[in-house]
């Protein structure tokens, strides 16, 4: 029997929620597709037509290959350009994706079985939430902040409750600042989706690094990954489980709309 393919559609209900630097890997294949791409493309394309005009000359036929050969040169010049800032461009993004997708396993790895619902890089229309946690001690936004080592010497972030060091120099945007928008940001979402109020507590972790805090219990904890997971783990229960699936259900539709309608409008 033949279908008809007029009433076809997908048997997924609803897409996906997004993966753990979903964002980067984005900006990632943009960058690629975008700038690199159509230069090496562009690149071949005028070597190709360089090569038929220096093989026309080595057969004696009548053809100038200087113009082409002049071109392709040019091209290749502004292409070796354009691929190296691009390759510079992604490497630090590559390190976040990395850095991210690392976290976001390690989090649903310790968390998950301790009654946590973990969802990453929640979107807002100018940021995004690289990872909002909703369980037994509290909600949490997490922003992952992926620094490389030195190979050599100290690798430490110091933490005043205020301003952020890293190995003795500050970040040039403020993960503090950054932190606590996330969390505003999050907190009014639920108040408006859910229609209750819950606290929630901002989260910055640079995994692999040794962090120290001057103060016990700052408004935003910075940490590594291990120290964040075993300090929630301490925490007494404070959100039931009624509350946990209906603060996870509204995000996840927020997830979903906001995607779909992204989708829409490309």
């Amino acid at each position: 029997m033949t279908e008809n393919k007029e009433y076809k559609k997908s048997p997924i209900k609803d897409l996906p929620v997004r993966l753990p630097g979903q964002s980067l890997r984005e900006r990632i294949d943009y960058l690629v597709d975008e700038g690199l791409m159509p230069w090496v493309t562009i690149t071949l394309c005028m070597i190709i037509i360089a090569s038929i005009d220096w093989i026309a000359v080595f057969f004696n036929t009548p053809r100038s290959p200087w113009l082409f050969t002049i071109i392709a040169v040019l091209m290749a010049i502004i292409a070796v350009v354009k691929i190296w800032r691009t390759i510079k461009e992604i490497k630090p993004l590559r390190l976040g994706q990395t850095g991210e997708e690392a976290v976001g396993q390690f989090l649903e790895e310790k968390l998950r079985p301790a009654g946590y619902q973990v969802l990453h890089d929640i979107q807002a229309d100018n940021f995004n939430v690289d990872h909002v946690l909703i369980g037994p001690a509290g909600i949490y936004t997490v922003e992952t902040k992926t620094n490389s080592k030195p190979a050599k010497g100290s690798c430490v972030v110091t933490y005043d409750g205020e301003k952020i060091k890293v190995n003795g120099f500050q970040p040039d945007r403020d993960p503090v600042a950054q932190a606590k928008a996330q969390a505003g940001w999050l907190y009014d979402l639920i108040e408006s989706s859910a229609g209750k109020q819950f606290k929630v507590h901002p989260v910055v972790l640079y995994p692999g690094w040794y962090v120290t805090a001057s103060v016990e219990w700052p408004t935003v904890w910075v940490m590594n990954e291990r120290s964040f997971v075993n300090t929630v783990a301490k925490l007494n229960s404070q959100i039931d489980d009624a509350d946990i699936h209906l603060i996870t259900y509204h995000l996840k539709r927020y997830v979903i709309a906001r995607d779909k309608h992204a989708k829409a409008a490309k």
